[in-house]
């Protein structure tokens, strides 16, 4: 080799070898595993190890299905009888389902199918008794199937989910990416140099305007960076790009037809859907991400406020997510509409706050109150109209107390600059929804001396007399026992299940906690709920969730299904067709 090619190739060897190095280094040193390890290990260890925890697993619900038998024949509860049986169907799922460190069982596969309609049949039980034996032969099947090491069935999943399939190499890539020492060390200081040279926030974020400045005196060029508002990124290109519905969106899943399948099932077992699509933060404040005023004047003077708060009204209702959900209502679906109350609030801002956070994607506690005050208007005119019919009024009461919360946005995080803190924490007053407990019991009082003394007076020679009369002396009173306890979900009583995303979940189970909109909504039915959220995941995931434990839906009568409207673009995992 010639002399003058060496130091180039050196210099390029230790280039490339580089990032490995450091990374052999990082994950040795620290307690990570070493990931290109993973590679071989899901070749040659984890296959044996999942095909013996499956097959252990499999025994343990043959054996809790024999002793739930056993145990309904001898007349117990099938539902207590079967609980164990479904916690063990369960971690059956969680072993077959996770094929190795990263990939998960496609859900076109015979043994998905068949675990589904075994968690499916199980929770039929307690109403339908005459599915017995299919549930038995359901079970039956699987046990067989699954409770034996098969080499070859850990060949075949080797060969359809490991390090040679895109899905194996995509995950492990990302997760190369994520984690990376290199990465990880210098990630963060380049962020925080693109931020104070050119104030870019990052790919996933849009730097809007200035928070409490609209209009030629204060937009992008002039507003202090750290005063803008933060837009998530696939917030904004669900606006400007076409509309799901669009022919030129013809790749993706149609969301009106799996919102169509869905009704159709859940109508099948006796339950009315009524759908709610969350604006997004751009759909409410337009103003605020483009630092104009709609009809782009940038002028926002007294004399055509009314006129500007029209216009900036006027583009959140033109959002691809109104029209979908208007599109929805014409076509019969029990819908509710959230963009006109939340446009119209906006003239209370400055007096209650904003709607939305600052940083963050998500509505304020504010925003979440009139969300639902919304819904259960909504709700209270589908039992008025007969659409849906509850039992008796439940003797459930709520009452609700302030608390205050520190919030750092999420899309702050996403720009991996809230650890510098180039965005203000932002304070929230949220009202933290309780239950309240009312128990009534009766108390005898001593008896009325007075009475007493003119019962003897009346009854001087008579005893009998005089024990009659005295009876009547008695007296009781009525005491009240009140309790507070934090609300909760309550899955046995509630006649209303809620599926939805981050945006029921925000303050709800995280800080203030019980502040959210499904507490909240609870509080002006007066009757208990219970919810299944998935973050990002309202589109197919949260249908997902439901379909593995379906038997939530016994007793229900209304299922509310809350989704954000980028997630009709965006959803994750698309709108497939989910079986229960």
């Amino acid at each position: 080799m010639n002399k003058k090619y060496i130091i180039p190739v050196v210099i390029f060897s230790i280039l490339l070898l580089l990032p490995f190095g450091v990374q052999t280094v990082a994950d040795l040193r620290g307690e990570k595993r070493f990931q290109p390890f993973d590679i071989f290990k899901d070749v040659v260890y984890t296959p044996i190890v999942r095909e013996k925890k499956v097959a252990a697993v499999a025994d343990s619900l043959d054996v809790k299905w024999r002793a739930a038998r056993e145990a309904i024949a001898a007349g117990a509860e099938v539902a207590d009888a079967l609980e164990p049986v479904t916690s063990s169907l369960s971690d059956l799922e969680a072993a077959v389902l996770s094929v190795n460190t990263y990939a998960e069982l496609d859900t076109a596969e015979a043994r998905y199918k068949s675990l589904k309609l075994a968690d499916t049949l199980l929770s039929k039980l307690e109403d339908e008794p005459e599915s017995f034996p299919q549930a038995d032969s359901c079970i039956k099947s699987l046990v067989a199937d699954l409770g034996h090491v098969s080499l070859w069935r850990a060949f075949l999943d080797v060969k359809h989910y490991g390090v040679w399939t895109s899905r194996y190499l995509r995950a492990f890539e990302n997760k190369i990416d994520d984690e990376s020492a290199i990465v990880l060390a210098l990630r963060p200081k380049y962020q925080l140099a693109v931020w104070n040279l050119f104030s870019d926030p990052g790919e996933k974020v849009v730097l809007g305007a200035a928070g409490d400045c609209i209009g030629a005196g204060c937009g992008r060029d002039t507003a202090a960076a750290s005063d803008r508002w933060l837009f998530y990124r696939q917030d904004v290109e669900f606006l400007v790009q076409p509309s799901p519905l669009d022919v030129r969106s013809a790749k993706l899943d149609n969301p009106v037809k799996a919102i169509e399948r869905f009704r159709d099932q859940l109508k099948a077992k006796g339950v009315e859907l009524l759908v709610v699509i969350t604006p997004g933060k751009p759909s409410i404040y337009p103003e605020r991400l483009t630092g104009k005023n709609s009809d782009g004047a940038g002028n926002a003077g007294a004399e055509n406020a009314a006129g500007t708060a029209a216009g900036e009204n006027a583009v959140g209702l033109q959002s691809h997510g109104k029209k979908i959900l208007d599109s929805l209502t014409r076509a019969g679906f029990n819908t509710v509409d959230l963009y006109t109350p939340l446009l119209a609030a906006k003239s209370r801002d400055s007096v209650e706050g904003a709607l939305y956070l600052n940083d963050d994607t998500h509505w304020t506690p504010r925003g979440a109150e009139i969300a639902a005050d919304v819904i259960a208007k909504n709700v209270r005119e589908m039992v008025a109209a007969g659409i849906v019919k509850f039992r008796g009024r439940d003797e459930v009461r709520y009452i609700a107390a302030d608390s205050v919360a520190d919030r750092m946005g999420d899309v702050g995080e996403m720009s991996g600059l809230n650890k510098f803190n180039a965005f203000k924490v932002q304070k929230v007053t949220g009202h933290v929804v309780s239950q309240q407990n009312i128990k009534d019991r009766t108390e005898k009082l001593p008896m009325d001396t007075a009475c007493v003394a003119a019962a003897k007076n009346a009854c001087k020679k008579s005893d009998s007399c005089f024990i009659a009369q005295s009876a009547l002396c008695e007296r009781d009173t009525v005491l009240y026992d009140t309790t507070i306890t934090p609300f909760k979900d309550d899955f046995r009583k509630s006649e209303i299940l809620i599926l939805g995303d981050s945006f029921s979940r925000i303050y709800q189970t995280d800080s203030p906690v019980n502040a959210g909109w499904i507490a909240h909504f609870a509080k002006n039915m007066n009757r208990p709920v219970a919810s299944i959220v998935s973050d990002g995941g309202a589109s197919t995931l949260v249908r997902e969730k439901l379909a593995r434990k379906a038997s939530v839906l016994k007793g229900k009568k209304l299922l509310i299904w809350e989704f954000v409207e980028r997630d009709l673009r965006f959803g994750a995992e698309g709108w497939k067709d989910v079986e229960f």
